[in-house]
C-alpha cells in the first residue's frame, strides 16, 4: 500500500477539483448556448409583442399554411403593419453567415470552423409567396425575414428588397425600413380576410 504525503494528496485533490470546475464551465457554456438557441423564438416573440403594441401593429404567432395538398409550412411570427404583411421565421444559429441569398446553402463560420447549412431564406421565401398567392395579394406587399441569434454576423449577398436575413438585434430596424416604403396602407377588410385565411389554414393542419 502506497501512502501519499499531504502535499501529494492535496495536489491530486486540487487537480481533480480543477478538472471538475473546467468540465462544469464547459457544460454551462454548452447548455447556455443550447438554451439561447431554443429560446430565440420566445425572445423574438417578446420583442415583437412590445414593438407591435408601440406601433399599433397586429402580431400573430405559430401559424401553418399549406405548401401543397399534403404538407404544411410553419410560420413563427406574422406581423401586419400599416403597409405590409411580414413573415418572420426564427433560425437559431450563431457565427458569421455568408453566401448568396439565392444559393441552396449558406456558410456559417464559428470557433469550430466553417460548415454549410441549408439556406433558410428559401423556406421563408416559399412561405411568403404562398401567402401572397392564396390571398390574391401583390407579392410586393408581403415581406420575409429570417432572424438569427444576436451574436451572429450576417453577410449574405444580393439580398432583394423583399427578403432578408438579420440578427435579432436588427429586426425592428429592418421592419422600420420596410415601413418607410411609399405604398398605400392596407384596407381593413384585406386584413380581416387574411386573418380568416390563416385561421382556416391552422384548422386544416390539425386534421392532417
Amino acid at each position: 500500500m502506497v501512502l501519499l504525503s499531504f502535499g501529494q494528496a492535496l495536489y491530486i485533490s486540487l487537480s481533480i477539483l480543477g478538472g471538475l470546475i473546467v468540465l462544469i464551465l464547459l457544460l454551462f457554456v454548452f447548455y447556455r448556448n443550447v438554451l439561447r438557441q431554443k429560446n430565440l423564438k420566445n425572445r423574438v416573440c417578446r420583442s415583437l409583442y412590445k414593438f407591435s403594441n408601440l406601433n399599433d401593429y397586429l402580431l400573430l404567432n405559430n401559424y401553418k399554411i399549406n405548401i401543397d395538398d399534403r404538407h404544411f409550412g410553419q410560420i413563427d411570427h406574422i406581423l401586419i403593419t400599416n403597409k405590409f404583411i411580414v413573415i418572420i421565421n426564427d433560425f437559431p444559429i450563431s457565427g458569421i453567415i455568408t453566401g448568396d441569398y439565392s444559393n441552396e446553402h449558406l456558410s456559417v463560420t464559428d470557433k469550430s470552423g466553417t460548415k454549410l447549412i441549408v439556406n433558410p431564406l428559401n423556406y421563408n421565401i416559399n412561405l411568403t409567396k404562398r401567402i401572397a398567392i392564396f390571398n390574391n395579394l401583390d407579392n410586393s406587399f408581403v415581406k420575409g425575414i429570417v432572424v438569427t441569434n444576436d451574436d451572429s454576423v450576417v453577410d449574405v449577398k444580393n439580398l432583394p428588397e423583399q427578403f432578408t436575413i438579420v440578427s435579432k438585434k436588427d429586426l425592428k430596424k429592418t421592419i422600420n425600413e420596410f415601413d418607410k416604403t411609399e405604398v398605400k396602407p392596407f384596407k381593413e377588410d384585406t386584413v380581416v380576410q387574411f386573418i380568416n385565411y390563416l385561421n382556416d389554414q391552422n384548422e386544416r393542419s390539425k386534421t392532417k
